[in-house]
């Protein structure tokens, strides 16, 4: 069976998923010539793919095909993955109802800097082309919610407007120094003219200790690689890949089921 540090799930999930995608893919269709590769193989293909964001040319070595092939084929398992695993996905509203403090924090996922889209991806602070996405958790390290991308170039407070997040959120949540001003607990900022009280450094002290574990659950679902190292594919692909392998990796992480 499929080893968990090559696919990043372990024996039961991998069949468990490979269940629930049988039931919205035909793989092999009497009319139509057979695949080189079972739907297991097909299947593992595209985790390995998600998981490590190696290259086609290297997948087609391992699995004794064409590089053809192999894109076909994850092109085909993406979309049946994003089809079975539509039904789980929640609204930001209901994945927010839960008692409690939570934290949000942004992320950029980065891509391939293309030219025709000029500097609308290009994030300032991180030197670099990508996407911004919202993620919130709870204060144990349960991720809540990831939201849709917003270019790069637009900051985290943007993007909390965006997503109308502070119908959703309020004081009770941490939040970093971009979000100063939206209603979040968050560390207050140095003046230029005098030095930050002590009890202000142990307020902020305090913020950011809690706060850091919105930086676990980011590592965590960057663990999948094609989210963290670059995605070089065309952006009109970006949802479904950001929708099928971190929807996997987000169920799998977090105790989901694709039952």
């Amino acid at each position: 069976m499929p080893n968990q540090r090559i696919t990043g799930l372990n024996s039961e999930q991998f069949a468990t998923l490979l269940t629930a995608l049988k039931n919205h893919l035909t793989w092999n269709k009497p009319a139509e010539k057979p695949h080189k590769l079972t739907l297991t193989q097909a299947l593992k293909m595209t985790l390995i793919y998600h998981r490590h964001n190696v290259t086609e040319e290297l997948l087609a070595s391992i699995f004794s095909v064409s590089q053809p092939t192999v894109s076909r084929t994850i092109t085909s398992i993406e979309k049946a993955l994003e089809k079975a695993l539509r039904p789980l996905e929640q609204s930001i509203e209901n994945s927010l109802k839960i008692p409690g403090s939570l934290v949000i924090d942004g992320t950029l996922i980065p891509t391939w800097n293309w030219r025709s889209l000029g500097a609308t991806n290009f994030s300032g602070k991180h030197k670099r082309t990508g996407v911004n996405h919202q993620v919130i958790c709870t204060l144990d390290g349960k991720l809540l919610a990831i939201t849709d991308p917003v270019p790069g170039a637009r900051h985290d407070a943007y993007a909390f407007k965006h997503h109308d997040l502070q119908k959703y959120l309020d004081e009770s949540t941490l939040a970093d120094k971009g979000y100063i001003g939206l209603g979040l607990a968050s560390p207050g900022r140095r003046s230029k003219t005098r030095r930050i009280a002590a009890d202000m450094k142990a307020v902020n002290r305090f913020i950011n200790s809690r706060r850091a574990v919105v930086e676990r659950v980011i590592a965590q679902v960057k663990t999948w690689r094609i989210l963290h190292t670059g995605f070089s594919r065309p952006l009109g692909s970006y949802s479904r890949v950001f929708s099928s392998g971190a929807g996997v990796g987000v169920l799998c992480c977090w105790g989901g089921t694709f039952e």
